[in-house]
């Protein structure tokens, strides 16, 4: 950035030694066309005009190189400078002895060229190129005064005062160019934070969520976001006639722009996407002012309305899960003390049974929603899967005795590697096997689950399955799978994938059914990589 704006002051410098080149050679050609012209020569102080001419061509021959030198080479732009009020300097004094001096009125060609120098040079340099042209003019009049009575008006005070001008204007000038540099700084740090603002209000506005058109009067699409491209179904860039973008939105935006009222009724833009709720704001107290239109995405907001529903579900369900815990403990507690007594009946003995497993049921409902209560946010860490699925078969092998029953696993390499919370993990993956354990075995069969972790192949990650080979999962009740409190099952509770897809999401992994060719299902996590490495 600091190399990118010296570069652009030093372009600003060369275009001023341009321009000062220009004035130069123009200077010149004027000054060359008087002494050329028979108006020189009725001038009264004119004592030597062929010196007068020659001194202007040389004058002309070294504005045009100097003018050509700076078109040509950009640097070095004080050195070229200098150069040039040398020869200013020198030609003007040059003049000046063939015209009588200073008060000839050619001695503002020196004070122009020191003027403009002043310009380009640090203001040590400025200086004393004033300073240079101070003493030769005045010298130059001083030597006149002495030896040349003649040609000079003996007003040595008002050419000392001349030259003391060289000292003034060089001042002003460098005053009037370090406040032109600030301003021109100022305003270049303003332009590049509105810049930069533009830019970070272009990227937020393409990150949000929600659409976002600005329209014209006539339905003209000026602006448009990614969400709202998606929203109106990734509609060609170039097409900016909103009545054939999304005749919907088009027959809402003319019924508000007659009316001023909005519809609450929500619109479906394009098939495939989601629903959405246009609203219009205008941008302007003009007639023609734009208008600025937000698609907000309906299920993003039922989405956000079941979450709020659903956490104070979880609070009330608690808290009364903990009143529930007492008296059923109690339950519980008297149903076994009934067991053990030799004097009950067989009836009596299904009856507390049903008692034992009914508590049992509760329990479980209850366990399910406190966990679902006090669960810690996640920790993610790159995990070495291999070892941790070890790690976890054995565990589940230790506290759930399988039997008849086969639980086996298969990792296709040993160095996958997933970015998740290990504890959340084995949580998870224990609700599936144990549902598949439980539930994915046809009647009278063993189960037969296989966990297996493989490379994600189409995005980065990794996919942990969970198969059985039970009956499966009817197309029907697929969709509410993860829904809280909803079973397949009399005896379910509901909250064990529910719970397992919270525990994932958590930790940016995703959750879904899949159906197993030639029956049975596969419940496949994706969890998120790590670094690059694990996708070669």
């Amino acid at each position: 950035m600091a190399d990118s704006q010296r570069a652009i002051r030093r372009l600003g410098v060369h275009q001023e030694l341009r321009l000062i080149c220009m004035f130069r050679l123009l200077q010149a050609v004027a000054l060359t066309v008087l002494v050329m012209s028979p108006l020189a020569e009725r001038l009264d102080q004119a004592s030597n005009i062929e010196m007068a001419r020659g001194s202007s061509l040389i004058y002309l021959v070294a504005a045009i190189g100097l003018y050509g030198l700076a078109r040509m080479l950009p640097h070095p732009i004080r050195l070229q400078a200098l150069i040039g009020a040398a020869v200013d300097i020198l030609i003007t004094v040059a003049v000046l002895k063939a015209f009588g001096g200073i008060g000839s009125g050619l001695g503002t060609l020196t004070l122009t060229s020191v003027a403009l120098t002043a310009l380009i040079l640090p203001p040590r340099q400025a200086i004393s190129v004033a300073a240079v042209a101070l003493l030769l003019t005045f010298g130059q009049s001083l030597w006149l005064h002495f030896y040349d009575a003649r040609r000079s008006d003996g007003d040595l005070g008002a050419k000392l005062l001349f030259g003391i001008s060289f000292f003034l204007v060089t001042i002003l000038v460098l005053w009037l160019g370090q406040r032109t540099k600030e301003s021109q700084e100022l305003a270049d740090r303003r332009g590049r934070d509105l810049t930069s603002l533009a830019e970070i209000n272009e990227l937020i506005i393409q990150r949000l969520r929600t659409g976002v058109l600005v329209l014209s009067p006539e339905a003209k699409v000026l602006r448009m976001n990614e969400a709202a491209r998606h929203l109106m179904g990734m509609p060609p860039m170039n097409e900016t006639n909103l009545k054939t973008l999304a005749a919907p939105l088009f027959e809402r935006f003319r019924y508000w722009f007659a009316t001023g009222k909005h519809e609450t009724a929500a619109l479906q833009l394009s098939r495939g996407v989601p629903s959405t709720v246009p609203r219009f704001v205008r941008m302007g107290v003009e007639a023609d002012s734009s208008v600025l239109v937000f698609l907000e995405d309906d299920s993003r907001v039922v989405r956000r309305a079941e979450e709020l529903t659903l956490a104070s579900l979880g609070r009330l369900s608690a808290s009364i899960a903990h009143e529930v815990r007492n008296p059923l403990g109690a339950i519980s507690h008297a149903a076994q003390l009934l067991q053990e007594s030799d004097q009950l009946p067989d009836a009596d003995k299904r009856l507390v049974d049903i008692i034992t497993n009914h508590c049992a049921r509760v329990n479980g409902i209850v366990e399910n929603v406190l966990q679902l209560s006090r669960r810690e946010s996640s920790k993610p860490e790159d995990l070495l899967l291999a070892p941790f699925m070890d790690d976890f078969m054995l565990g589940f092998r230790q506290a759930h005795p399988l039997g008849q029953d086969k639980l086996r696993l298969h990792v296709e390499r040993q160095d996958l590697r997933a970015m998740v919370d290990p504890s959340q993990l084995n949580q998870a993956l224990w609700n599936l096997v144990r549902n598949a354990l439980r539930h994915g075995r046809e009647p009278d069969r063993p189960a037969d689950v296989l966990v297996r972790a493989i490379l994600a192949k189409e995005q980065p990650g990794v996919l942990v399955d969970v198969i059985d080979r039970g009956p499966g999962i009817p197309s029907a009740v697929q969709g509410q799978l993860f829904e809280p409190f909803y079973s397949t099952r009399a005896d379910g509770t509901g909250l064990g994938l529910y719970i397992t897809k919270q525990l994932l999401e958590a930790n940016q992994a995703t959750i879904q059914y899949l159906v197993v060719p030639g029956g049975g299902s596969c419940f496949r996590i994706h969890l998120a990589a790590t670094t690059s490495r694990n996708l070669l």
